[in-house]
């Protein structure tokens, strides 16, 4: 273990160095694009007049994005030691043995300010937690196991996150309706039918690790059908959800928008080439923002009453 706690670090970095490599395992400007899952359980929750963001909302927030999601991220970086691109890094910072009390840290802390919110909210974040380091960890490295990590994206990225969302207007989940579990099961399904998208650029090294990821047992162009045909499915019932609350104008402007997504995906399935892994990476990260940057601007605005 201390070998591999060491390749990939300078044999001396300074503290400056440490500190500046532990900020960027965070990769926090990666961790927005994981907002909208978030803000649209809590939109289900408010209902379409929208509500404010209060205190308890921000804490929320940050537990999950800053905390959750950058410690689950620098500890999965801890024990992947990727030399290729990976989300939101085209070169990643080596590896030091700090990582990884930094990222149980990080995620400790969000676990007290979870248990501020409220007790469904923390429930959401310990499962995500649990799910995190099931997904990294050498012992049980769903990671590297096709289905199970499909399994860990779908229930925390998607679900959990979306009900934490929800419970911090809704603290309570006896009373959420069909409709409400439907726009929960959408979010989800766009989450995991982007996924293998997000792995396709490094199948080869993470096969050199050992790792069988999705799109590594897939091939890329099974990777591309699983993503194309799983979020179709996700937009019919996101549209679907959308007319209900918002009316039939509005899940028309989202039912236009992924089918641009769908047709954009499905042109670069045309021209892949697995050679080109940074432009492979550059793609994907600019499909990745644009949906979740469109999808954040759409609900935001609906929740500050703009829309």
């Amino acid at each position: 273990m201390a070998d591999l706690a060491s390749s990939g670090a300078d044999v001396n970095p300074s503290r400056a160095a440490v500190a500046r490599r532990l900020f960027i395992h965070l990769r926090l400007h990666y961790q927005i694009l994981l907002a909208p899952i978030f803000l649209w359980g809590y939109f289900l929750a408010v209902g379409a007049q929208g509500a404010q963001l209060d205190v308890k909302f921000w804490i929320g927030f940050l537990a999950f994005h800053l905390f959750f999601y950058g410690g689950t991220t620098a500890y999965n970086s801890y024990y992947d030691r990727d030399e290729g691109p990976v989300g939101g890094l085209a070169k990643p910072s080596p590896v030091d043995p700090a990582l990884l009390p930094f990222s149980l840290i990080m995620q400790v802390i969000g676990a007290g300010l979870a248990f501020t919110v409220n007790y469904l909210f923390l429930a959401f974040y310990l499962l995500d937690f649990i799910l995190g380091t099931a997904y990294s960890q050498p012992s049980i490295r769903l990671k590297g196991k096709p289905l199970g990590s499909l399994w860990v994206i779908g229930l925390g990225q998607g679900v959990f996150a979306g009900l934490a969302g929800y419970v911090i207007a809704k603290p309570d989940l006896l009373g959420i309706t069909s409709l409400e579990w439907l726009g929960i099961i959408a979010s989800a399904l766009i989450t995991v039918g982007f996924y293998p998208l997000t792995q396709i650029y490094q199948i080869d090294e993470d096969l050199a690790r050992g790792d069988l990821t999705f799109a590594a047992w897939a091939g890329p162009k099974n990777s591309f059908r699983f993503a194309i045909g799983v979020q179709g499915i996700a937009a019919a019932l996101l549209v679907g959800v959308i007319g209900n609350l918002l009316g039939p104008w509005k899940a028309l402007l989202v039912a236009l928008f992924y089918i641009i997504l769908l047709v954009t995906i499905g042109q670069w399935a045309s021209v892949f080439d697995n050679e080109r892994i940074l432009a492979n990476y550059r793609r994907v990260m600019r499909i990745n923002m644009l949906t979740s940057l469109g999808f954040l601007g759409f609900i935001g605005l609906h929740l500050l009453g703009i829309l």
